[in-house]
């Protein structure tokens, strides 16, 4: 993906960019600090509040390479700020 447009700041929100090759090229990393299985819930009813049916994609994909990612390389401890929302 490549953007054409210029800006100040540019957010990016993609748990892979915490992987140790790109850290970096980031200026300020941010740990939304939720459960995965609280973050899988959200996810799996957003995407049944946009019509998408993606159930066995979270269980069978996104799941799985979270913890493994997650386990394999840490982004928790690579993040210069954590935020954990209210009631995470």
């Amino acid at each position: 993906m490549r953007c054409a447009c210029a800006a100040a700041v540019v957010v990016v929100d993609v748990i892979g960019l915490f992987h140790p090759g790109v850290l970096d090229a980031l200026d300020v990393r941010v740990w939304v600090d939720v459960e995965l299985d609280t973050a899988t819930a959200q996810g799996k009813a957003r995407d049944i509040r946009l019509g998408r049916d993606h159930e066995r994609l979270w269980d069978e994909v996104w799941v799985p390479k979270e913890g493994d990612f997650t386990a394999r390389f840490q982004p928790r401890e690579a993040a210069d700020v954590v935020f954990t929302p209210p009631g995470g």
